[in-house]
Parts: structure tokens; sequence; C-alpha cells
């Protein structure tokens, strides 16, 4: 599969978990770093209800782990002016 494919998949998905709990943010875009030996997808998304972000995660790690070397982190962020949200990040290493 090619890259412009896994990022769109990657892209879709996350916007389906995003939508199935009702979270209000989209993911508009994965980055792809290239390597030599590996090419890594990174994303993020934002999730407002503090008490979904693990079911959130559970479900990133059940749609990506088949793609590569999976590595989900999560940290809550307190903004000065908005809402808080837990920022859960995502990165996959696919071997080339």
């Amino acid at each position: 599969m090619d890259k412009e494919s896994i990022k769109k998949e990657l892209v879709d998905k996350s916007n389906n978990i995003l939508a199935k709990y009702s979270e209000p943010d989209i993911v508009e875009s994965v980055s792809v770093m290239n390597m030599a030996s590996k090419t890594v997808f990174l994303g993020s998304l934002r999730v407002y209800n503090e008490k979904i972000a693990g079911d959130i995660k559970k479900d990133l790690k059940n749609q990506f782990d088949n793609y590569g070397e999976l590595t989900i982190r999560d940290e809550k962020v307190v903004p000065c002016c908005s809402a808080n949200y837990i920022h859960i990040s995502f990165n996959i290493s696919v071997i080339n």
C-alpha cells in the first residue's frame, strides 16, 4: 500500500473514532517522515471529554496496530482561553 493511501486511511479512521464518541474535533492530516529504513506516520487528536480518552486510545490501538509499530501518548492541555482537552498523539513506524 502506498503512503498516500495509508495517510488517508489514518485520517478517515481517526475521524470515525472521534465521531463515534461525538467529539467535535476532526483530524485534517497526518504527517509523514521518510527515512532510509522506515516511514513514520504522525497524527494527533483533541478529546474534550476526559472520561472517554481511554476508550479512544483503545480504539486507535485496535485500528492502527496492524500498520506497523504503534506508539500512543496522551497529555492533558489546559489552554488559557478555551476548553481543556486531552491531546492524544500516535506514531506508526512502517519498515520499508
